[in-house]
């Protein structure tokens, strides 16, 4: 990696001209103190190799037999061998580079009374994008609505299965006097076993699926892992557990199929977006993602819904899961922001198991999934009063640097590989929790710092191996810039350690930025 470059200090305001003392006695005049140099910028290592070239899709391999549209009771397996799966590699962000330079740490004095800001230099202002693309990130779709509507009759008898789903109680009935299991997975036993569920007997299941999704205001993904752990606790690790999760999603109005291998059943889930390291298939120019398989040839049922929806792996809003706090933990800025916050340790484990995934065929769409994703209440009423605290009272640009040099400062750099053995972007939340954070992680939560706290547009910027932010001022700021939906964005970069606002950092090739929206 190439040698750090030193942001050069920078020019000192001139001391305030004292107006000259009247001959009448008075008391002394006051000094005013001299101005507090800002430390100089530290500049994190960016590795400079070129970006490798973009892994080129296969096409969709067709298959050889037509689609059958289903009859009442669903052919649910197609004989036809499928086409081996394909596996979409991690992305590799930020290569092994060379140590981080350690910074002296420099005690800073605490003011008895809060300066005023000092007034904008001015800087000679200049575009950094000549050559830019937008990657735009489309809104999660609402979640699906069931097939039809699903009201329990009350003289059917049912039984709760309960479980415990990160940290929250969570139950769903059964019908008691009825026991489901698969006498085969032929096409004529697995098609049997649907017309099983299919009857009014499973309502009750049904309805009180859908009904704990709409409590826990669960995301589709974490639908699918909660009716995986209620299927499991009712049959087992067990080819039931997995048709019944598969029938269950189908009629909650999600995309799936089902799969065989020999005595194994599958379940296939189209997404919005592509996810990484999950074999796929392709069917009908979709493609399928095949969860806890390994197997690469397996017989899939094409059979299809009306009104069926891919699954959406973009958070529309904050998962309600029973609260476990960690300790607090205390951040602390080099320019005064203090502040305690604890976090939702369901949470963590939930974000801990979260698929990444990107959108279409641009893996840097996937930091827009993390950046998107609001921050719990719990956070909200505890961190942010100590930083609206410290910027009341200041102009927007005051304000963004002061949150600028708290992420810059309150958190240790890390490199992923050093931490985790391989590339892996945060949550918001995630940053909060864990000791260490690289330039992804920071700039997912200044993004999201910025837009709770001072309602300022922000969008991040992805150079080759480093990922930065730039802000739309309400008010004429100077400083590196870009130019977006013809508004000036600064740049603002949460790894450029001490460096205000408007510096990019040394060593960025603007000519290969890409501008990411959030």
């Amino acid at each position: 990696a190439p040698a750090p470059v030193v942001e050069p200090a920078p020019v000192v305001e001139p001391e305030p001209v004292v107006e000259p003392v009247d001959t009448t006695p008075a008391p002394a005049p006051v000094v005013e103190p001299a101005p507090v140099v800002e430390p100089e910028p530290v500049v994190e290592p960016v590795d400079t190799t070129p970006a490798p070239a973009p892994v080129v899709e296969p096409a969709p391999v067709v298959e050889p037999e037509p689609v059958v549209e289903p009859e009442p009771v669903v052919e649910p397996v197609d004989t036809t061998p499928a086409p081996a799966p394909v596996v979409e590699p991690a992305p590799v962000v930020e290569p092994t580079p060379a140590p981080q330079p350690k910074e002296e740490p420099k005690v800073e004095p605490k003011p008895v009374v809060e300066p005023k800001p000092a007034p904008q230099p001015k800087v000679e202002e200049k575009p950094i994008l000549v050559k830019k693309e937008v990657i735009k990130v489309p809104k999660p779709a609402p979640a699906p609505e069931p097939l039809a509507p699903v009201e329990p009759k009350e003289e059917i008898p049912y039984t709760k299965t309960a479980i415990t789903f990160y940290g929250t109680k969570v139950a769903v009935g059964f019908p008691t006097n009825e026991t489901f299991k698969l006498a085969g997975l032929s096409e004529k036993q697995l098609a049997k076993a649907w017309t099983q569920l299919s009857s009014e007997a499973y309502d009750v299941t049904l309805n009180n699926a859908l009904a704990m999704r709409e409590k826990l205001a669960l995301c589709d993904w974490g639908y699918i892992e909660m009716l995986q752990a209620v299927s499991e606790k009712k049959y087992g690790k067990s080819n039931e557990a997995v048709f019944m999760q598969a029938f269950l999603l189908s009629q909650s109005g999600y995309k799936i199929r089902m799969a065989t291998d020999d005595d194994k059943l599958y379940m296939l889930i189209a997404t919005q977006q592509n996810m990484f390291s999950l074999p796929f298939f392709v069917i009908d120019n979709t493609k399928f993602y095949a969860l806890n398989c390994q197997s690469q040839e397996l017989s899939i049922c094409k059979a299809k819904f009306d009104k069926e929806k891919v699954i959406s792996l973009q958070l529309r809003k904050e998962q309600k899961l029973a609260t476990e706090y960690t300790e607090p933990r205390k951040l602390t800025s080099k320019y005064g922001v203090v502040a305690q916050v604890a976090v939702n340790k369901n949470m963590i484990n939930f974000f801990d198991k979260y698929p990444s995934a990107y959108i279409g065929n641009d893996a840097t769409t996937r930091w827009a999934v993390y950046a998107n994703t609001p921050l719990e209440k719990s956070i909200r009423e505890t961190l942010y009063p100590s930083i609206k605290k410290a910027v009341t009272g200041l102009s927007e640009r005051d304000a963004v640097n002061k949150i600028l040099n708290f992420v810059q400062t309150a958190f240790v750099y890390e490199y992923d590989d050093q931490v985790w053995g391989g590339d892996r972007a945060f949550f918001a939340t995630e940053t909060l929790h864990y000791p260490y954070a690289d330039c992804e992680d920071r700039s997912i939560l200044f993004s999201r710092l910025i837009r709770d706290i001072l309602g300022l547009d922000v969008v991040l910027i992805y150079y080759p191996g480093h990922l930065a932010t730039a802000v739309a001022f309400n008010q004429e700021v100077h400083g590196d810039y870009l130019t977006h939906n013809n508004r000036k964005y600064i740049v603002c970069d949460p790894t450029y350690i001490n460096a205000p606002l408007g510096r990019t950092m040394p060593g960025m090739n603007n000519q290969e930025a890409r501008i990411i929206e959030l």
